[in-house]
């Protein structure tokens, strides 16, 4: 038992250090604020969406409708997220070597595991069962017992979600054992996910009210489908012994059984993965050997590249801007007239599609600001390569150099697709050419913009301890800082285009650009200056 709880407090400390506070360490209290204010605007925001739900329920008394599409929703992301947290967790944990190594069972080792990605889960599913849990409260005043069975169904929502996960996660890495395609399968099914919940967010009023209407029988659908809802739906309204006895055994028994199967199984697959990850790193030597060695600046640019197509949960994140600018661009070059018409459906805009069409090219060159500042790649580089930054830093190359391959790397990356997507949007529209020149040049200092402000924040905060990519792309500072910093100019840029709507928009547009590029002449002085220096002192 002792080398349990030890097992599950090491494996913990590597992700929770985030929640780990002192009170001398001002540092530390200021990294966990900006978390916690993140958390709060999600959860307005979908507690906000919860409210309106509840508004139209409340009046047909079906208010607990809102709790069993919550925990239906929020399983379905669970699973999602389950299977993109359990490549990294249970497969690709930088301390398999190490753990496999000790005298530790192997399903010792899998339940800390699974108990980590289920801790991550319960934090992740808070974010959207409490404001549920809230707004249901609100409306229906209920008693002491709700609360309890609400915070029982909060710790064990996540169990069989995230088994599912495990299982399929199981399954993708099992033929990922025997090719190479796991990479491709795992972007593309993440990103068309993904593009499927913008497009859900895009059109929530129209989904809200076929809910309202449908309400009686959704309930129905969702409980047959998924038990452990319609258990906690029925406890809540009528509390039954029996129904709490049954609703542990079918989330704790599964978790037991599952554990003790999937042990036996899983030193296999991971033995095997090293093996192959052995016999590919020999090839690759073997064949590098036969071939000249490329300059410094071209090798180091292929080596970022081939870091950032190696980790599916890389590219989702940081690059995810692009997947949309493509999704858009296709839209809107495809079937404009189709697409705008629904969007306006319903809604009593004094603006015609005509109109729409004729801002259409600075709408577009709005969308490229919001992409590019919204796509953080270098804002991981740094992070990424771990134990590995010594050798980085020992290559006989300058520290400008590497920062350079780097920039140059994001850029290689994302203005050739936003640059795609223009001509595209150009031939589809027959745009001016003072719109076609405005939209060119954003596509280009806008992503150097971005790519300079994301290595500079990684380089102020790296992060160079963690276990797994999904850590230092989704859990790091310097991704966070950049983010914001992304959302607030991409938010400034765009209210500067619609304040000088209303004066001469080509010269703000002007200006904009104008500016956009002083400010990266002077970020990049400033890198240049700083830069090395704070590479030198990063430590491994």
């Amino acid at each position: 038992m002792k080398k349990l709880i030890s097992l599950l407090k090491a494996t913990m400390s590597q992700d929770m250090s985030l929640f780990k506070i002192k009170s001398k360490n001002k540092s530390r209290i200021s990294k966990i604020i900006l978390p916690i204010f993140l958390a709060v605007v999600l959860m307005f925001s979908i507690g906000s969406y919860a409210k309106i739900l509840a508004e139209g329920l409340a009046k047909v008394n079906l208010t607990y409708i809102i709790l069993t599409i919550f925990v239906m929703i929020t399983s379905l992301l669970t699973l999602i997220e389950g299977v993109y947290k359990s490549q990294g967790i249970l497969f690709e944990a930088k301390d398999n070597n190490l753990l496999f190594s000790m005298p530790i069972t192997k399903s010792k080792i899998l339940f800390t595991r699974i108990f980590k990605m289920i801790s991550f889960q319960i934090l992740y599913n808070s974010l959207f069962m409490i404001p549920a849990i809230v707004v249901y409260a609100m409306y229906e005043k209920p008693s002491v017992h709700f609360y309890l069975l609400s915070i029982m169904m909060l710790l064990l929502l996540p169990i069989i979600p995230t088994i599912v996960a495990c299982i399929i996660g199981y399954i993708i890495k099992l033929v990922a054992s025997k090719t190479k395609a796991r990479n491709i399968v795992q972007v593309v099914l993440t990103s068309l996910i993904l593009l499927v919940i913008f497009y859900v967010s895009f059109n929530m009023q129209g989904m809200m009210a076929n809910i309202l209407q449908n309400a009686n029988s959704i309930n129905d659908t969702i409980t047959k489908i998924y038990y452990p809802a319609g258990l906690y739906i029925n406890l809540i309204q009528n509390f039954n012994i029996n129904d709490l006895i049954i609703l542990l055994a079918i989330n704790i028994i599964p978790a037991i059984l599952f554990v003790y199967i999937a042990s036996i199984f899983y030193f296999k697959i991971i033995s095997k993965l090293s093996e192959k990850g052995i016999s590919r790193i020999k090839t690759k030597n073997a064949v590098n050997a036969m071939f000249k060695v490329k300059k410094p600046l071209s090798a180091l640019i292929k080596k970022e590249i081939k870091r950032f197509f190696s980790s599916p949960v890389f590219i989702i994140n940081a690059g995810f801007g692009m997947v949309l600018m493509v999704a858009f661009t296709a839209c809107i070059s495809v079937n404009f007239d189709g697409i705008i018409n629904s969007m306006l459906q319903g809604n009593a805009l004094p603006i015609s599609i005509n109109e729409i069409k004729e801002m259409l090219p600075k709408i577009f060159y709005c969308f490229v600001i919001f992409v590019s500042c919204m796509t953080s790649i270098t804002s991981s580089m740094i992070s990424l390569e771990g134990k590995s930054f010594n050798i980085t830093k020992s290559l006989p190359t300058s520290p400008d150099k590497i920062i350079l391959a780097k920039v140059l790397t994001s850029n290689i990356i994302s203005i050739p697709v936003i640059v795609i997507c223009d001509i595209v949007f150009f031939i589809a529209f027959k745009i001016k050419v003072i719109d076609i020149v405005f939209i060119l040049f954003a596509s280009i200092v806008v992503p150097t913009f971005t790519a300079i402000i994301g290595i500079i924040m990684n380089l102020k905060y790296p992060k160079m301890d963690a276990t797994t990519d999904t850590e230092v792309v989704k859990q790091s500072m310097s991704s966070m800082f950049s983010v914001f910093i992304g959302m607030f100019t991409a938010m400034g840029a765009i209210g500067i285009i619609i304040a000088g709507s209303k004066i001469n928009i080509d010269l703000f547009i002007i200006l904009e650009l104008f500016a956009f590029s002083i400010v990266n002449l002077i970020l990049w002085k400033y890198l240049k200056r700083y830069g090395a220096k704070r590479f030198r002192d990063i430590n491994v």
